[in-house]
């Protein structure tokens, strides 16, 4: 047994503590340009580093094929072994000095364009306004594209609505948003005054329609939610991927459209005047979940604002 502990006494003397955290990095990010960029070095330090680990160590910590970095099996194995003992040091020295509410460097979070703008930023900027030092990045993004993002780790973490995603990726739900079926005030009098017919179907289907996607699947599920029978026959002006381009149309005097409820109150507030459709049942949510990679890391200042943005949301 002393053998063993000499033994390893005296790799541990061999190393460099700063190479394993320089390592966690680059096998985090899967990049030398990314780890260079976290950790204020230089690309060409970051390399130097690497292979004076994986010479102190005689092991292949990755393989470069076309310009990209692959973890060998000794690669994977020592950050599997070191990442939780590194987190657990930092954390154990932030106690001991008491600073861990002095929170730096940068958390880069994605969300929805038009519930980030009207729900998350308020509460980030009260965050940051607590920790002068952090500095936010913002990804303006669609769930599908948010799910690549958070995979390759240019996204520390993500609020996206109801979507599948991958299975690397853990979803928590933190806000239910209230979806409104609404027009333009003067839309809807124009085409109220054309309809002869008092049928509620009849009615609806002669409005025309602005949709997210093809096939409408938000605007169906409202009417399945809110007004009986199925097989609705809707006409379709427009497809736009986000609801500013929603809410642009529906002022503008398009057509009919499903807007987030936060969104059609800051509307309103600038003057905008709507006719919402309304119904007995309960309001359309469309759920808002916050999403990260299960196994990645995450700093001290991410952790810090992943918990502070999740318990203002849940308490909203």
């Amino acid at each position: 047994m002393s053998n063993f502990l000499q033994g390893t006494s005296m790799l541990l003397d061999q190393i460099n503590l700063n190479y394993l955290r320089i390592f966690e990095s680059v096998y985090r990010t899967r990049s030398m340009t990314q780890a260079a960029q976290e950790l204020h070095l230089t690309q060409s330090g970051i390399s130097q580093h690497i292979k004076s680990l994986e010479e102190s160590l005689d092991v292949k910590l990755f393989d470069r094929i076309k310009q990209k970095l692959i973890p060998t099996e000794e690669g994977k194995s020592l950050y599997e072994s070191i990442s939780p003992q590194l987190k657990n040091m930092e954390q154990a020295l932030l106690n001991l000095t008491a600073k861990d509410h002095l929170l730096r460097g940068e958390v880069t979070i994605g969300m929805p364009v038009v519930f980030g703008l009207n729900v998350v930023i308020p509460y980030i900027t009260e965050f940051t306004a607590q920790h002068p030092d952090l500095k936010v990045n913002i990804r303006f993004e669609l769930a599908h594209t948010l799910n690549n993002l958070l995979l390759s780790g240019e996204v520390d973490f993500a609020f996206v609505d109801d979507f599948t995603m991958d299975t690397q990726i853990k979803t928590q739900k933190v806000y239910d948003e209230a979806l409104l079926l609404c027009c333009a005030d003067s839309y809807y009098k124009k085409r109220k005054k054309e309809i002869s017919s008092s049928s509620s179907r009849k009615t609806f289907e002669s409005f025309d329609y602005i949709a997210y996607e093809r096939g409408e699947p938000i605007l169906r599920r409202w009417f399945q939610h809110h007004v009986k029978g199925g097989g609705w026959s809707l006409s379709v002006q427009a497809c736009v991927a986000d609801a500013l381009g929603i809410a642009k149309f529906i002022t503008s005097g398009l057509g009919v459209g499903a807007l987030p409820g936060h969104h059609v109150e800051l509307l309103e507030k600038q003057g905008h005047k709507f006719y919402i459709f309304d119904s007995k049942a309960k309001e359309t949510k469309n759920k808002i979940s916050v999403a990260y990679v299960a196994n990645r890391s995450r700093s001290t200042s991410v952790q810090a604002s992943l918990d502070f943005l999740m318990e203002k949301l849940q308490k909203h």
